[in-house]
């Protein structure tokens, strides 16, 4: 392999988290709701910018380096292939925010992880996008769906609830 395939690969699988060997897509979203977490809780800690930085850094370069992804795995939209996962988590968690971060963070990665499994209407057509505009496309739609599910369930039916 030479050192392009291998590069686009180490950077496609978040750093490895793609090579886990059962579900890798739920381990990269939980390691993107983790940092989104540490960004906010840890002491000093600076907020949203990382994580808005990290978003858009994954879903650009999941979309340059798609095709090459793509030819060194050999298949289209590789299952190794995770900043995908990670990037709709990281916007998941931008456009939701619920009492604590650590209920946002939770909360952002069961919805994303059900969005981006079931992929409802229209989710599945994006896929069929070219390249890695595929790849990315249905899993930042997915943290789109996901956020405004949350916001109506978390605020217009647990919130009145549970108050």
């Amino acid at each position: 392999m030479d050192s392009k395939a291998l590069a686009v690969k180490v950077v496609s699988s978040g750093f490895g988290l793609g090579y886990l060997p059962v579900a890798p897509g739920t381990w990269a979203s939980a390691a993107a709701a983790t940092l989104y977490w540490m960004f906010r809780c840890c002491p000093g800690a600076p907020g949203l910018l990382p994580v808005a930085s990290l978003c858009m850094i994954s879903a650009v370069t999941g979309i340059v380096i798609g095709r090459e992804a793509e030819e060194a795995y050999g298949r289209r939209d590789p299952g190794h292939f995770v900043l995908d996962e990670m990037a709709g988590c990281w916007l998941t968690c931008l456009l939701f925010w619920w009492r604590t971060p650590l209920a946002t963070a939770v909360a952002a990665f069961v919805a994303f992880r059900v969005f981006d499994i079931a992929k409802p209407f229209p989710i599945r057509r994006l896929e069929k996008l070219p390249h890695g505009w595929g790849v990315m496309s249905d899993d930042l739609v997915a943290g789109l769906y996901a956020a405004a599910t949350l916001w109506v369930v978390c605020y217009a039916v647990i919130d009145p609830l549970i108050t």
